[in-house]
């Protein structure tokens, strides 16, 4: 039986020595989809028509298929397609676009569908400036080859507003043709937009300016929002609105939410945090983010940090907000590594018997992993008795020693919410021979995937936060792709 590498890994794929010529123009397509588009895509890869020759690609439609499942039947003398929907079409193409050698393309079958629902990349435009109009269009192109199906759009300043908050606008900000094109890309890709606009903290790039003083929590860092300020939203609202507004269709959008470091920091915020507690004031705004949107059809996503710090807080977050859970760190499962945030010590730690009576034990990545990000401490005594009463039971029957990978999946998934795994493929710097840390990635991308699809959460987005060169968010897209498929 004959070998090819496709990517992601198709569940079931028999090729034969068998070659079928797609060259001469003897072929055409017969479309039987029922969408508007699918032929034209297919009769432009093969650069053949859709007319009534006898060799033909016959692109027929089994409603019973699931969402993006595909089935591919190659015969010298017909090329079979069948899918229920669009995106299981484009697949099908893209298996035979990594199948094909120049002309020629192998006879066999091929049946295909993804394990995990929702495959995204991020596009941290805001932060890495190599990302343009020139080097987005490839890395969208690259998800949609790899069969990714979203793609997490965050612009910063760098979204060209206009009206009175054009003075946000960045000197480097994409034009409105520029992000147009892109927009229109990805979803012709079948690439699912989410814009992510960042509603407390990461705020620098607005709150820099003078005219947006009102609204700053503290003066010093100038990154985040202040919370009980009612032209907070306001504020945000309107830069949503524009954002919005230009993308078009948008039923979901990523509020961030992460990292909201200066909570409490301003008098009106100090007083209220006496009345409600950290936990209390974040959520708060939070839920007045989800209420904007909520208010308009359109779901809130967020980054689940802050709210994991203050245990108990899910409680009053609103019902409409999904949650997005990163973790940069986890490369095996179990792990030795947790991330405890807020259990009263390092937000990274392991058990301190990893550096002695258990030493040798762990893989190569793992071990450089514990030693350039986390603490060890005396694990069982460690975390404080609130974390413990909230997270325990999340942990596994391995614990000190091990955990499970990402816990917390099972604790938002518990509480009743979406959620959403988020590795990375450029964060927390660690280098593997002077190259960003491949291996750690690659084992973080996995892991997560693994567990995403163990206990069914709604998808995958991996994150890409640092302004290197683009091409290794390749890397990251085929990684995404090859473990959520």
């Amino acid at each position: 039986m004959r070998i090819a590498e496709v990517m992601p890994t198709p569940k079931q794929m028999e090729l034969s020595e068998a070659d079928v010529a797609l060259v001469d123009h003897d072929w055409h397509v017969a479309d039987e989809s029922g969408l508007m588009d699918v032929g034209v895509k297919f009769a432009e890869a093969f650069c053949i028509g859709v007319n009534e020759k006898p060799n033909r690609v016959l692109l027929q439609r089994d409603t019973q298929m699931r969402s993006e499942e595909y089935r591919l039947e190659i015969a010298p003398d017909a090329i079979v397609v069948t899918a229920a929907h669009r995106a299981g079409y484009l697949h099908a193409l893209a298996t035979i676009d990594q199948l094909r050698d120049g002309p020629m393309l192998p006879c066999g079958t091929v049946r295909d569908w993804p394990r995990c629902n929702v495959r995204g990349f991020q596009l941290m435009a805001e932060k890495i400036g190599q990302l343009r109009e020139e080097t987005i269009i490839p890395l969208l192109r690259s998800a949609a080859r790899h069969k990714l199906n979203a793609v997490l759009l965050e612009l910063g300043d760098r979204f060209p507003f206009e009206g009175e908050h054009e003075v946000i606008r960045s000197p480097a900000a994409l034009t409105r043709p520029q992000l147009r094109r892109i927009v229109d890309e990805a979803r012709d890709l079948g690439l699912k937009v989410i814009p992510l606009l960042q509603s407390i903290g990461h705020l620098e790039w607005l709150l820099r300016h003078d005219r947006y003083a009102e609204i700053r929590e503290e003066e010093q860092v100038r990154a985040q929002l202040c919370p009980s300020n009612p032209r907070s939203i306001a504020i945000w609202g309107e830069l949503a609105g524009q954002v919005i507004d230009f993308i078009g269709h948008v039923d979901l959008l990523h509020i961030g939410a992460d990292e909201a470091r200066q909570l409490g920091s301003c008098a009106r915020c100090a007083a209220t945090i006496d009345e409600v507690g950290v936990g209390g004031l974040y959520v708060e705004h939070i839920n007045r983010v989800c209420e904007w949107l909520d208010s308009r059809g359109i779901t809130p996503i967020m980054w689940d940090d802050i709210l994991c710090a203050h245990q108990g807080t899910i409680e009053d977050l609103h019902e409409a907000a999904q949650i997005m859970y990163w973790d940069y760190w986890t490369t095996q499962d179990p792990s030795p590594l947790l991330v405890a945030r807020g259990s009263g010590g390092p937000a990274v730690v392991y058990d301190e018997r990893w550096d002695d009576e258990w030493a040798g034990e762990l893989p190569e990545t793992t071990r450089r992993t514990l030693d350039r990000f986390a603490q060890p401490v005396a694990l069982e005594h460690a975390l404080s008795d609130r974390y413990m009463d909230e997270y325990r039971q999340f942990l596994g029957d391995r614990f000190p020693k091990f955990v499970r990978a990402m816990p917390y999946l099972e604790y938002y998934l518990q509480h009743g919410r979406v959620v959403y795994g988020a590795p990375t493929c450029s964060g927390n710097h660690s280098f593997w021979h002077t190259l960003p840390d491949i291996p750690r990635y690659g084992e973080n991308i996995k892991t997560f995937a693994d567990r995403c699809i163990e206990v069914g959460a709604k998808g995958m987005v991996t994150s890409a936060w640092y302004n290197r060169s683009p091409e290794l968010l390749h890397f990251g897209i085929v990684a995404t792709a090859e473990f959520t498929w």
